[in-house]
């Protein structure tokens, strides 16, 4: 890429070449010393492309240096873990090696998403249950966990895939974080083992993930088994909360004996039964059960009592922010005595890399974190927002969410998961989180809330509110009653924004009733709430755009220690921000790999552009880049690839007035909008531009 500024994007012609040619003699398997020639040329000519090792391993294969041929391959999947190339020569170089079971997950992905047949070419003994798991994972998707879109048992000589969820067992971990998380359910007040037999009843039933996953409460905990016994020790002067389940089908007794005490107690089935320990506690049982991570007592001085992230899923700030005072009245009024940001942009337009940017502070050309039908694991060295508040001794749970950062590690630094793959009402999560507070008012909490009554659903799929049913008028009540269509490109209906007003109130009456608690039970420097959303909704908007203003402006408030009151910020925020804004007023560590800056009425930098960007396999690629006053909108002509790259090369690209984003006979252009907009926005892409170079498909 040149400084030019006649043309936005010029592709890389010397490079764009010398692939051509390496692709062609890799075809005829031509892997000579002409062949390394080009390839020491072609890395010289892009040193930043991982398609060099991919050549490099397919020439080392060739060449029988397995070894050499996977380091150069696991190269190129750090950069780029949803390109089929890699995985081919991944599966293959896993093989030659004797790691049969790190072949078998390649060859899943290829078997999955392009249809490849899997070659049990492997030792009977490699089909362990753990490989078949990870298998499973491989060939799922990423955002359904615990449920296995294919969950693989071995039989008769064949692989058998069902849809299943994990349950009462350990799910597989790609990223060797321990202990791993085990999948329980959550149950609260209710009948011992009841909604663990429904789960053990249902799980392997047809339809279980379409009829009962949807809105089945899972309990997910960094845990460990216990072979009947176990001792835990504690230091004089401290305490914790310490977290057991049962193994048993019905109610199981566990013997609990300290310095003080020797006594029993029931522990329900598949759920977490909760022990406040203040010494060292031996603990036993005539059956295995489930130790969970201890929830640490007592405040320290760097710590908060409580951090709460509130995400209010499909919370639209081009609509709500108006007149938010009179949408939502006691969420305004909370945060009238904190920061409200009006300029805060998601960098996607629908929820799975849209978490994934928020809980690490990077781009989805840096976590790698974009295709929601592969499961790709974010990498070691990119600590995410979980991670950092572990580190600082906070007690880290999600008591409402949907899943999607378990599979792929986005959400890998909770201890505790309550997830519900779709029913994930505000008013169920308010009240979850003051009896989670209640019992532990001395400990320190990192607290997430994903609620997403706002979300907007296929009226085919997903019933409306019966309130909005039941007032509508008869030609509203089935206007787009039978639309089936994903919810980015949902329509403007009277029913889906009837829907959309009443769970607005919905929301803000739930909210009213936690904001109002948390004024009761502690100080405004006790606690710091950070409400934000991941998108906003298309259902307003006549001329659709899939990253217009009303689907990627989203809101972003907060209210606490170490936040300045009464204040409107009107600088240019993403979403990407809200990870070093934490760290900022936290006191954790933001790394260079960090995609987000801190704000300027934080004292940062700030941003002068803020990036919504449409990175959906088989689709075009879709940008706004948007400045103060401008936005750079971008459309390629071909579409994303797999891996999230796109040949970038003419793309249609023209300049706004930001009131009038892609209106026709509103585009401007001039020599200083160029030099201000086209060195950022190619910075920006420098992930995402392929120059024109792609790997032919396998067949399948």
């Amino acid at each position: 890429m040149t400084d030019n500024l006649s043309v936005f994007w010029h592709n890389n012609a010397r490079a764009h070449d010398l692939f051509q040619e390496l692709l062609a003699r890799a075809e005829e398997k031509a892997y000579d010393d002409d062949f390394l020639a080009r390839l020491a040329a072609y890395r010289e000519a892009a040193p930043d492309s991982e398609r060099a090792d991919i050549f490099a391993a397919q020439y080392l294969l060739h060449e029988g240096d397995a070894e050499n041929a996977v380091l150069c391959a696991e190269r190129a999947y750090e950069n780029r873990p949803t390109n089929h190339a890699v995985w081919q020569l991944l599966a293959r170089g896993y093989r030659m090696l004797g790691r049969h079971a790190d072949a078998l997950v390649m060859q899943g992905y290829l078997s999955s998403y392009l249809n490849v047949p899997i070659a049990l070419d492997l030792p009977k003994d490699a089909l362990t249950q753990e490989t078949l798991d990870r298998l499973s994972v491989a060939m799922g998707k990423p955002g359904y966990a615990p449920i296995a879109v294919y969950r693989m048992t071995y039989a008769d000589g064949a692989l058998r895939p069902a849809p299943t969820p994990f349950s009462f067992e350990f799910l597989p971990a790609e990223d060797g974080i321990t202990p791993p998380y085990y999948v329980g359910v959550y149950t609260e007040q209710e009948i011992h083992g009841g909604h663990a037999w429904q789960l053990a009843a249902t799980r392997n039933t047809a339809g279980f993930a379409e009829h009962v996953g949807a809105d089945f409460n899972f309990d997910i905990m960094r845990a460990r088994r216990a072979p009947g016994s176990a001792e835990i020790t504690l230091a004089e002067g401290e305490a914790c909360v310490l977290p057991v389940l049962g193994t048993a089908e019905g109610a199981q007794e566990m013997r609990v004996r300290t310095k003080t005490l020797d006594d029993t107690s029931w522990l329900n089935s598949a759920t977490p039964n909760f022990f406040r320990l203040s010494e060292s506690t031996a603990l036993s049982s005539d059956r295995d059960f489930i130790v969970g991570t201890p929830i640490r007592l007592g405040h320290a001085p760097h710590r908060r009592p409580l951090v709460l992230n509130i995400l209010v899923d499909a919370l639209p700030w081009e609509i709500l922010g108006t007149d938010f005072a009179a949408h939502m009245p006691q969420t305004a009024r909370f945060f009238e005595k904190g920061l409200t940001f009006h300029q805060t942009f998601s960098t996607a337009e629908y929820t799975y890399p849209s978490l994934a940017a928020i809980e690490t502070g990077m781009y989805a050309q840096t976590s790698r974190i974009f295709n929601d039908r592969v499961v790709a694991h974010l990498a070691q060295d990119r600590i995410t927002l979980s991670e950092r508040m572990k580190e600082l001794g906070y007690g880290t749970v999600s008591l409402m969410g949907d899943g999607n950062g378990i599979y792929n590690g986005v959400t890998r630094g909770y201890d505790r998961l309550i997830v519900t793959p779709y029913a994930l009402p505000t008013y169920e999560g308010v009240e979850r989180v003051m009896r989670y507070l209640d019992g532990m008012h001395d400990a320190d909490h990192f607290i997430f809330l994903h609620t997403v009554d706002l979300h907007p659903w296929p009226n085919s799929t997903f019933a409306s509110a019966s309130s909005v049913q039941a007032r509508l008028p008869l030609a509203d009540r089935l206007e787009g009653a039978l639309e089936n269509m994903p919810s980015p490109y949902l329509r403007p209906t009277a029913l889906n924004q009837a829907t959309f007003w009443q769970n607005v109130r919905n929301v803000d009456r739930a909210l009213g009733t936690l904001f109002s608690y948390l004024e009761e039970n502690y100080t405004p420097e006790e606690y710091l709430v950070n409400l934000y959303s991941d998108h906003g909704v298309p259902i307003f908007s006549t001329d659709h755009w899939i990253v217009d203003a009303q689907l990627t402006r989203t809101a972003w408030m907060m209210r606490g220690a170490g936040v300045r009151e009464g204040v409107d910020v009107h600088e240019l925020t993403s979403t990407v921000d809200i990870y070093p804004t934490l760290g900022h007023l936290l006191g954790f560590p933001v790394d260079e790999n960090v995609d987000g800056v801190l704000p300027q009425v934080f004292g940062g930098a700030g941003r002068d552009l803020v990036f919504s960007n449409s990175l959906y396999p088989t689709k075009p690629y879709v940008l706004a880049a948007r400045s103060k006053e401008h936005t750079l909108c971008l459309e390629t002509q071909g579409t994303v690839g797999m891996d999230g790259t796109v040949d970038l090369a003419h793309a249609n690209v023209a300049i706004y007035p930001r009131a009038h984003e892609m209106e026709e006979g509103y585009a401007v252009d001039s020599p200083a909008l160029r030099r201000f907009f086209y060195p950022r926005v190619r910075e920006f892409l420098r992930g995402i531009g392929n120059n024109g170079e792609t790997f032919p498909l396998p067949q399948g």
